[in-house]
């Protein structure tokens, strides 16, 4: 039987920082194009979520061009942006308002299960996808159930389901079963390791969970040796 067809991988930016970039739009001007630059100093895993979230709602073009509609809902008011954003949610999210799964009366497992059985979202991205979605229908007054909103992560779940032995393991670095010390990791001889992550980002082109993790580690990397830098030359 075919493998059944999902959905692109919804938003999984923090909504908050979300709402607050199309403010800081609002008081500033909407630019040509939408790409990390615009975002100043805010991390790399910020600027790409919100960017990949844009592109979810098909507000900005591959490239990063803005639609009139971008434009319009970031000139909005915060009340007329509310119901403008619900309408789009409506087209990003079909499976919760085809009348199939009832958003409105379905349970936090039911919702995750939907999620992962109808959209490419994986492990931890799961918890994004679905942080992002209970806030942007509190903010659009989109229906929800309470039992959603009530959601517990997975990942926390996960965590807090590891009995104090393993927890301890982890935290002395031994495997947890015989106690004793994991071999250390080799030494990377190759390239510098900023590098070798970035080539690692090819491979992981479809996996927003890889993605976000390759480019919080590439920009703290770069602004370590940046702050290094400065040091040494007395800037």
């Amino acid at each position: 039987m075919a493998e059944k067809t999902k959905h692109p991988c919804p938003p999984y930016a923090t909504f908050p920082t979300f709402v607050n970039f199309l403010n800081k739009l609002r008081d500033t001007q909407v630019p040509g194009r939408i790409d990390p630059s615009v975002f100043g100093n805010a991390s790399g895993s910020i600027s790409y979520s919100v960017i990949a979230a844009l592109k979810a709602f098909k507000l900005i073009a591959a490239d990063g061009t803005p639609s009139n509609e971008f434009v319009g809902i970031v000139k909005a008011s915060d009340e007329a942006r509310k119901p403008m954003l619900a309408n789009i949610g409506i087209r990003v999210y079909p499976t919760f308002y085809e009348g199939k799964f009832d958003v409105s009366n379905a349970t936090a497992s039911q919702f995750d299960e939907h999620i992962r059985d109808n959209y490419e979202a994986k492990g931890s991205t799961i918890d994004k996808v679905a942080a992002f979605f209970i806030a942007f229908c509190q903010y659009t007054d989109l229906p929800l159930s309470e039992l959603i909103k009530a959601r517990k992560p997975l990942a926390s779940s996960a965590s807090s389901g590891k009995s104090k032995r393993q927890r301890r393991a982890a935290e002395n670095g031994d495997d947890g079963a015989t106690g004793q010390k994991a071999p250390p990791p080799p030494a990377i001889t190759e390239k510098a390791l900023e590098y070798r992550l970035v080539d690692l980002m090819s491979d992981a082109i479809g996996n927003p969970e890889v993605m976000q993790a390759i480019i919080t580690v590439v920009t703290f990397l770069k602004s370590r040796d940046a702050a290094a830098s400065k040091t040494a030359t007395g800037q």
